[in-house]
């Protein structure tokens, strides 16, 4: 059995990428002094010099997601015709949902908007009106709509050819394939790319998740916070998905996301109860109606004459945080939407994915933002001095029952990050693997071996430490699906109008 599961390996893509993966970790983790400066290094190049290209992709996806979900071919289904979704919309949302944000999203909504503050975009005085108004909304235009969109054309892609034209492969390699731009070992080597762009996204999620829940466990419990409490994060961690990687796609990630989904949206009720509910509508709609008078401002903004570094340290590394979550979210997704059609697919995933982090940053942003405009407490000054963790962890001690607050919000954290996971060791065993169709799944033994990876690469990525080391590891493995867009673009397109000609 297990020799028979070895031959079913792409040797090729699965030896060479968990070599330079583990070769890269080693080095993170022998020289974390040398690591950091390189990592500011490249953060710094990527951002202002190459920073117009994720911009350009953005605009580019967006004009062709409305061409794609409004046009001749919105109806077409991702299956045969007339079949029917393979999963709920509620499941289907669910597993997205949790597999494209992971905890990120929580710890974000209630400190990002104090980051911008201070950090003020379009030169806003800190700390006025102003820059409480612009806090509240620029959230939303990184989470929201803006970030869905990323995963979409590459999902239908891929859902496409593996449902619709039957094929025997769910790797972007094969897809891309199908263009004259990618030869064979082209193939293979976007293969490696969305090895290490999944490992640059589920890396840069876990580096940020796993020091806030262990400030939330050693403030509840008194442990120390120190190397140990980590070290059980990461346990905790893999013994989670382990048990929803043996159980499978059914009852193990689409049980454990449909859990978290409740228990995100009762916190995020709880939190909009305590904040007062006409209160969170009414700074929303002011973020709304702002949203859209500075949508395109924000979107094409690159600040080239004031350099305040805003778009780079912000738009920029979101776009490449995106991007290095294509490979997850369009593989992961494809393989879920069997059945729904290409607008139904395109509008759930901005719509649905949207309206999580929206309500997610309404309700949490206003909370603290409301905290720092009333003198509750200086959650800036906390965040400046003591970073994300202390000023998250100060937020969830002026709830009511304090510390059971900090739990559920630890374990709505640990669940989200192993569901992401999950969905991640999910799709890199699908990629090493090669031939998988529609209705199989990839080896346990190697599902389990990438979520290990995950685990060893984000504790390296912990120990030279800081955001900008995150945000280099989005930035920099999202570069090469800017290129793998571009491609998808045409793959598709050339595969529908083939399929769906117009009628004379």
């Amino acid at each position: 059995m297990i020799r028979e599961q070895i031959n079913k390996l792409d040797k090729a893509v699965f030896f060479l990428s968990t070599g330079v993966v583990i070769l890269i970790t080693v080095l993170l983790l022998v020289y974390p002094d040398a690591s950091r400066i390189l990592v500011s290094n490249l953060m710094a190049f990527m951002t202002y010099k190459l920073g117009f290209l994720y911009i350009i992709t953005y605009i580019v996806i967006v004009v062709f997601l409305i061409w794609l979900s409004f046009g001749r071919f919105g109806k077409v289904v991702l299956g045969k015709p007339g079949e029917k979704p393979e999963y709920s919309d509620f499941s289907w949302m669910a597993m997205m949902f949790c597999t494209g944000i992971a905890c990120g999203l929580m710890i974000f909504s209630f400190i990002e908007p104090i980051y911008y503050l201070t950090a003020t975009p379009f030169n806003i005085e800190p700390m006025s009106v102003k820059a409480f108004e612009y806090a509240h909304m620029y959230g939303q235009f990184h989470w929201g709509p803006s970030a869905w969109l990323f995963y979409t054309p590459v999902t239908i892609a891929i859902a496409y050819k593996l449902f619709a034209r039957d094929g025997d492969s769910i790797r972007l390699g094969d897809v891309c394939k199908d263009s004259r731009f990618v030869t064979g070992w082209m193939g293979k080597i976007i293969d490696v790319f969305t090895v290490f762009a999944v490992l640059g996204g589920i890396g840069t999620s876990m580096g940020l998740a796993a020091p806030l829940c262990c400030q939330i466990a050693s403030s509840v419990f008194g442990i120390p916070n120190d190397t140990k409490l980590m070290l059980g994060i990461y346990i905790l961690w893999f013994c989670i998905f382990a048990t929803s990687v043996w159980r499978g796609l059914d009852k193990g990630i689409k049980v454990l996301s449909n859990i978290n989904i409740y228990m995100a949206v009762a916190f995020i009720i709880v939190i909009m109860i305590i904040a007062g509910v006409t209160r969170v509508i009414d700074v929303e709609l002011n973020s709304i109606g702002l949203y859209f008078t500075e949508f395109f401002h924000m979107s094409f903004n690159t600040d080239p004459f004031g350099k305040s570094g805003f778009p780079q340290d912000w738009t920029i590394f979101y776009w490449g945080w995106w991007l290095s979550y294509i490979p997850i979210m369009g593989l992961f997704t494809a393989r879920i939407s069997r059945g729904r059609t290409i607008r139904s697919t395109i509008l759930g995933m901005i719509g649905y994915g949207s309206l999580g982090c929206i309500l997610s940053f309404a309700s949490l942003g206003c909370y603290s933002l409301d905290l720092q405009m009333n003198g509750v407490l200086d959650v800036a000054g906390i965040l400046a001095e003591s970073g994300k963790d202390a000023a998250v962890m100060a937020i969830l001690e002026t709830l009511p029952f304090s510390k059971f607050a900090a739990l559920l919000f630890g374990a709505i954290s640990i669940i989200f990050m192993a569901t992401t996971i999950d969905s991640s060791a999910y799709t890199l065993a699908s990629v090493t693997t090669a031939h998988l169709k529609g209705n199989e799944q990839p080896a346990r033994w190697n599902r389990l071996l990438w979520a290990i990876i995950f685990v060893t690469f984000a504790i390296a990525l912990t120990r030279i430490g800081g955001l900008q080391t995150m945000q280099t590891a989005s930035v920099l493995t999202g570069l090469p699906m800017i290129f793998v867009c571009g491609v998808t673009f045409v793959v598709l397109y050339n595969m529908l109008k083939e399929d769906h000609p117009k009628e004379k």
